[in-house]
């Protein structure tokens, strides 16, 4: 394998940023004086916002659109992504070392634009990607490729070529069924789903300054 371009998630991956959105159903529902029962846990456990959204509205949770309550939620995040989530271990080492081999690197994440920037411009690794893609934008979540395909498209290398990065199972399990190379970071969040990620990955990594280029 040769590795020319590189696609990276952001959290969990790049930022330590994953305990924002844990529970955030729970939380969201708690704020506005609303019970979160066994049923709605159980019913809502995998879904992602626009989803999570679309369930309140049409359990009669809240009277919002699915986008006012994405708002709603971004602006719960908001002072994290601006003032505290860290870069993780390893990340800047990683994103030097494919720099200096001249590999082309671009982000693909669930989280909009306006946190996305300030979250990376902030802890300073905004410079090494050409490029944002967002799931927003694109018109998809990670349970289907178009977000990883968007990216691959503007990179315009070849899918062998084009390595993604992520730390979860959804978007894991699509990049491997897409035919990405793969390389999973261990995440704490998602250390509970480590038996089912290592055969999905090429790459299994408990910190991305361990990577070797000559590997990749």
């Amino acid at each position: 394998m040769s590795i020319k371009a590189a696609i990276f998630d952001m959290d969990g991956t790049l930022l330590d940023s994953m305990y924002l959105w844990i529970d955030i159903g729970p939380r969201y529902l708690e704020s506005k004086g609303i019970e979160y029962t066994e049923d709605i846990k159980r019913e809502t456990k995998l879904m992602l916002l626009p989803e999570l959204g679309q369930y309140f509205i049409d359990h009669g949770l809240i009277d919002i659109s699915v986008d006012e309550f994405i708002e709603e939620v971004n602006a719960s995040v908001e002072h994290g992504y601006y003032h505290e989530v860290p870069v993780k271990p390893g990340v800047v080492e990683c994103l030097e070392m494919l720099s200096s081999h001249g590999v082309r690197m671009v982000v693909a994440t669930a989280t909009d634009r306006h946190l996305v920037e300030a979250a990376l411009t902030r802890v300073g690794i905004m410079k090494y990607f050409e490029k944002i893609f967002t799931c927003t934008e694109v018109g998809a979540d990670k349970k289907v490729p178009v977000i990883f395909d968007a990216a691959l498209a503007y990179l315009g290398t070849d899918k062998s070529e084009t390595y993604v990065f992520e730390d979860t199972l959804t978007p894991i399990k699509t990049v491997n069924a897409a035919g990405y190379p793969l390389i999973a970071i261990c995440d704490k969040w998602s250390s509970k789903h480590k038996d089912e990620i290592i055969p999905l990955a090429d790459i299994y990594t408990e910190n991305l300054a361990e990577l070797d280029f000559e590997q990749l």
